[in-house]
């Protein structure tokens, strides 16, 4: 009971507070009438209450009412006001409807029926509008919209801070201009700036893409943003999410951080990282911090990583698309593995051109030259170039190996397996033969020009052309010497073994 008690007097405390001030109020600020054609009492609508008509013009601090007809009630200090009503406050402040019941001690206007609301630039309808004046505020409910020199924007309910000229809007939030359409269910904006904020679900749409996010910025005015939180672009040719994306649709280019995933729909090509930069005026593109490509083809998928990876279109060369991955690039498929420096590929002659230590892992087979490249064909890895100290060497025991070496030697692969090598200029071989199974001799030849036949990433047939020279020795007789060509070296532990294994670069010096 006494608990009840104290709360009671602390409620009646407050409410003595607010009409104290709203006594002040009155002695302070009464809403005065400047002018009418015709004026009257009618004490059956309230004791005292004046009826006027025609061009009834009101007046309270730096407000000015005008209006067709109004019921002025002195004593409470209100009025209704009826048609072409007009509210102006200040030099900026403008308020049209069809009728107003003002409330001259709180200073609060209720404007409905057909309420158009203007600010410098800003112009506000609705059916309903509160008015608050001692607060600078005004607010809706049910449906508004708002028209700047940037953007349209509806919704279902709004607030409008006058002083800051900033917004807050909810529930069914549509922001249009020429060139989008921004969907939100929260939003607040700044109209000094057409900083649009939003905290909710949103959808940004044009003709050719989307943006969605769930927290964020966009500026109406210069068609720029960053949003995150599951934030996403699509449009028809890719996809992007990211943690955060900032876009400038003007200048058509984009940064994504954190987790980015991007999905070319045309070719099954993705490019994840923490990092990319895209232009889209420029057809260019960039990423970084842990950046894969990942591409995926009937018979494997490819990953490939690299500090940084860079695509851009040739304007000098006909508009042709190239792309680069450097420093420490890895790549690694089911059948097929790789490393070097950097990686070059056009898409001119669809060819991959591999720079700083190439290696190439195939099965059992490990191919390295100083030069190598590749073609591409239907998304498919189809022949190998290799030039100086190209050699290809092939596990048959862990100290015997099969080995072909020359000045340029040319792979031919099927679905990622080496099928055939062609070997020119300064050819030799060191080749393994087998009885019931069991190794027994060493063939070491040389001779101008080889074709070499490869099963299960083994040579199995070789093909020696214009005068081969050589001998067949017995295990006995083999040793250091003569097992190894003098470039051997088996580099099965640079070798990636699996997807995780490319992030993870073992520094390399070749054997000189």
């Amino acid at each position: 009971m006494i608990k009840q008690y104290i709360i009671l007097s602390f409620l009646t405390l407050l409410v003595s507070i607010d009409v104290f001030a709203q006594n002040d109020e009155k002695k302070t600020s009464k809403v005065e009438l400047l002018g009418a054609l015709e004026m009257g009492t009618n004490d059956k609508i309230a004791k005292n209450a004046k009826r006027i008509l025609g061009n009834v013009k009101l007046k309270q601090d730096d407000v000015f009412m005008y209006c067709d007809s109004v019921y002025l009630y002195t004593e409470l200090n209100n009025f209704r006001a009826y048609g072409h009503v007009h509210l102006t406050k200040g030099d900026s402040i403008q308020v049209y409807s069809d009728s107003l019941y003002h409330f001259g001690n709180q200073k609060l206007s209720m404007f409905r029926g057909n309420v158009v609301m203007l600010d410098k630039n800003v112009k506000l309808y609705t059916d309903s509008l509160n008015y608050d004046m001692l607060r600078n505020t005004a607010y809706y409910y049910g449906w508004g919209k708002i028209v700047d020199s940037a953007a349209t924007l509806t919704s279902s309910s709004g607030h409008y801070f006058t002083n800051s000229e900033v917004f807050f809007f909810k529930d069914s939030v549509i922001v249009t201009n020429e060139n989008y359409t921004m969907h939100t269910d929260t939003l607040e904006y700044h109209s000094k700036s057409n900083k649009a904020i939003f905290k909710g679900p949103t959808t940004v749409l044009n003709d050719s893409n989307r943006l969605y996010a769930e927290r964020g910025w966009y500026n109406t005015q210069r068609d720029l943003g960053r949003i995150h939180q599951n934030a996403s672009y699509r449009n028809d040719n890719q996809t992007l999410d990211c943690d955060t994306l900032f876009y400038n649709r003007n200048e058509k280019y984009g940064e994504a951080f954190g987790n980015v995933v991007i999905k070319s729909l045309k070719d099954s090509i993705n490019l994840t990282s923490n990092y990319a930069y895209y232009n889209e005026a420029k057809e260019s593109s960039l990423a970084t911090d842990s950046a894969t490509m990942i591409q995926i083809s009937k018979s494997d998928t490819t990953y490939l990583h690299a500090d940084t990876l860079l695509s851009y279109v040739d304007t000098a060369d006909g508009g042709i698309r190239n792309v680069f991955a450097y420093y420490k690039a890895q790549m690694f498929s089911e059948k097929i593995q790789m490393r070097c420096d950097s990686i070059a590929f056009s898409f001119k002659d669809s060819t991959v051109r591999l720079f700083g230590h190439p290696i190439i892992w195939s099965d059992s087979s490990q191919m390295k030259a100083e030069n190598i490249s590749f073609r591409i064909v239907d998304n498919e890895l189809t022949d190998i170039y290799m030039k100086e100290k190209a050699i290809i060497i092939s596990e048959k025991d862990s100290i015997h190996y099969n080995q072909i070496k020359g000045f340029e030697i040319t792979g031919h692969l099927k679905d990622h397996e080496l099928k055939k090598a062609v070997v020119n200029r300064r050819s030799e071989t060191i080749y393994y033969l087998e009885e019931d199974g069991q190794l027994n001799s060493m063939n070491k030849t040389r001779c101008r020009q080889m074709i070499v036949h490869f099963k299960n990433g083994q040579a199995n047939q070789i093909i020696w052309i214009s005068e081969p020279e050589g001998q067949v020795l017995p295990l006995k007789d083999l040793d250091q010497g003569n097992m190894y060509f003098n470039d051997f070296e088996w580099l099965k532990h640079l070798r990636p073994k699996k997807v995780e294994d490319i992030y993870k670069w073992q520094p390399y010096t070749p054997k000189r």
